[in-house]
């Protein structure tokens, strides 16, 4: 085949063309998965969880100013506690949700490419052939690999590419075993079974770790709802039934100031109830998976019971 102008030239210019022309392709492809490992969606997440209770502070600031009562001081603070944790909590559950089914299936694909190794194919030759088989939602992630390598680039790059986008700690540690086996020349098939083994045992441990850390959650949960409820009957039985017996001026006389209404009271109860919530979550990700990052969905949900539960029978 002959080459013309600049072709002869730049002998691998053809390979950049078509890699360019494919990345073009794959980034008018937009799915989900592309946006949960796009670094600056998750920056803009992270923007946006911060600037919603700013914004909402503002509303709060104008809305006192101008005297025009639309909310009330406290649905105004729960509102910028709920918009700081929803957005960036429920996006850092999809992203560790996905992660978790990748590395679950991983083991798997590592194994394949053992086996098409150890029959005399190349590294590249297996990643095709194991793009046409099913590893669940792997699958996607290895046909990206697949194409790659049709397109000219080498099983380093791609590799490397695979690990950086997904950023989970254990196909990092195997990414770096295959990419050194394959620079040292080595007996790849046999790095591969001992990656296969390593990645499998891991992934038996988190799963017997997640099924018992479990039923933490759900303690935690169970003790969190059952604050709740006390909390409520205090609020909304008890501390009226004080009140009418003078309490409240008692409570006054020993404080030394002005009597201390039910109103107040029952704003310390809804805080503390709020504050534990709070806690409460982010113990119950740390529990979950060990991160704080990851209580910030339960923080959410619990601290949402709370506020409706005040909202609808108590204020």
């Amino acid at each position: 085949m002959l080459l013309h102008g600049d072709q002869a030239c730049h002998p691998n210019r053809g390979v950049m063309m078509a890699e360019r022309k494919f990345y073009r392709k794959m980034k008018l492809n937009i799915s989900l998965e592309s946006l949960l490992f796009d670094k600056k969606v998750s920056d803009a997440i992270l923007a946006i969880s911060i600037i919603l209770p700013i914004a909402i502070i503002l509303i709060m600031v104008f809305d006192t100013l101008l005297g025009l009562r639309i909310g009330d001081f406290n649905d105004y603070v729960i509102l910028c506690m709920l918009s700081g944790t929803s957005i960036y909590g429920f996006y850092q559950y999809a992203r560790s949700r996905y992660i978790w089914k990748i590395e679950d299936a991983f083991p798997e694909f590592v194994r394949d490419l053992a086996s098409s190794r150890r029959v005399g194919l190349t590294l590249p030759k297996a990643i095709q052939i194991a793009s046409k088989g099913n590893y669940g939602i792997l699958t996607k992630e290895i046909k990206k690999m697949s194409k790659r390598i049709s397109w000219g680039s080498s099983v380093v790059d791609t590799f490397s590419d695979f690990a950086k986008r997904l950023d989970a700690p254990l196909i990092n540690k195997i990414v770096s075993l295959i990419i050194e086996a394959n620079k040292g020349g080595g007996s790849v098939a046999d790095v591969l079974d001992s990656a296969y083994g390593y990645a499998r045992e891991i992934q038996l441990m988190k799963r017997e770790r997640k099924s018992s850390m479990m039923s933490y959650v759900a303690i935690i949960y169970v003790s969190s709802l059952v604050f709740l409820v006390i909390i409520l009957i205090l609020a909304k039985q008890f501390l009226p039934m004080l009140c009418g017996e003078g309490v409240s001026e008692l409570a006054g006389t020993i404080s030394g100031t002005s009597m201390v209404s039910l109103h107040d009271i029952t704003l310390v109860y809804f805080y503390a109830a709020i504050v534990q919530s709070m806690g409460s979550g982010f113990v119950a990700g740390v529990f979950e998976e060990g991160s704080l990052s990851a209580g910030v969905k339960h923080a959410f949900i619990l601290t949402l019971i709370t506020w409706l539960s005040f909202k609808f029978l108590i204020f």
